[in-house]
């Protein structure tokens, strides 16, 4: 079902008005996750309830070269507003879809506003079964470290979001990355949300024995097996990436996600330095 919608999505005339973020976005990088809904951001678009089902409904409406089994009801489409702590957080959209003869639901959750940098491009979603992967508009895997960053020193001891705390770990072994790049995406999220920053270590003091038997739950029900069953090494593995980030102390350097840690661009081996400069995006402005 997600994969239909993206399909159609890369092939609709509103492609370029949305960029893939969230869960499902994480297969882009290696990392993919369970996950029920897609996450969109939106852009030069209205925030509001009617234009947001409207967009989505066409996107549901596009017409593939090959049937893929799946028939997108738009006529379906009923939108609400997604509220988090009494604060408005974007849209979600309903559709229903027919596969066969079951009528199964969906939805689709749609940012609008929050600022994306790097510049989104383009990237490659694998399909489950095989064959040609998704191609369509992604956020930078910089904007992805930079978002969880800046959430896991909002929320502090009061933190749920485990999958973020998971897609850390697990992104972290996998690519390379400029800092300068990672600073600069978190100074861009925290401005916008007014966030004051401090390190990772402080927020999150005392923070796993009070975390451990929530992560366990959580844990068994998410579909990640790769991940540790003790979140003491997740949470230490998050500082240690985002702490030297908050502070400024990894400017300059590369993440090595051979040994988890900041080193100097020439100390990495020629495969990781190429990594880290084809996600660099220093030169562009905002």
């Amino acid at each position: 079902m997600l994969e239909g919608f993206l399909a159609r999505l890369a092939a609709s005339s509103e492609r370029d008005r949305f960029v893939l973020k969230g869960g499902v976005l994480l297969a882009a990088f290696g990392s993919r996750r369970p996950t029920k809904d897609i996450d969109l951001a939106a852009l030069e678009t209205a925030n509001d309830v009617d234009t947001v089902r409207a967009l989505v409904a066409d996107v549901a409406a596009t017409v593939l070269p090959e049937d893929d089994g799946i028939e997108f009801l738009p006529e379906t489409a009923r939108a609400e507003a997604i509220r988090e702590d009494d604060e408005y957080q974007g849209v979600r959209v309903h559709v229903d879809a027919r596969l066969a003869t079951a009528r199964l639901p969906f939805h689709v959750d749609v940012n609008v506003g929050d600022p994306i940098w790097p510049p989104p491009s383009d990237v490659a979603v694998p399909r489950l079964l095989g064959g040609e992967p998704i191609t369509l508009s992604g956020h930078p895997i910089h904007m992805v470290y930079a978002e969880k960053i800046v959430t896991a020193v909002q929320r502090g001891l009061a933190n749920t979001r485990w999958r973020d705390f998971g897609d850390v770990w697990s992104l972290s072994r996998n690519h390379a990355v400029h800092a300068d790049d990672v600073i600069r995406a978190v100074d861009v999220v925290a401005r916008y949300r007014k966030a004051t920053l401090h390190p990772l270590a402080d927020v999150l003091d005392g923070f796993a024995p009070l975390a451990q038997a929530r992560w366990s739950r959580w844990l068994r029900g998410s579909g990640s097996p790769h991940l540790p069953a003790d979140i003491a090494p997740v949470l230490d593995d998050a500082v240690a990436f985002a702490d030297p980030v908050l502070t400024r102390q990894a400017a300059g350097l590369a993440w090595d996600p051979a040994e988890s840690v900041w080193h100097e661009l020439g100390s990495l081996t020629p495969a990781l330095m190429r990594a880290a400069s084809s996600t660099s995006r220093t030169n562009v402005a905002f």
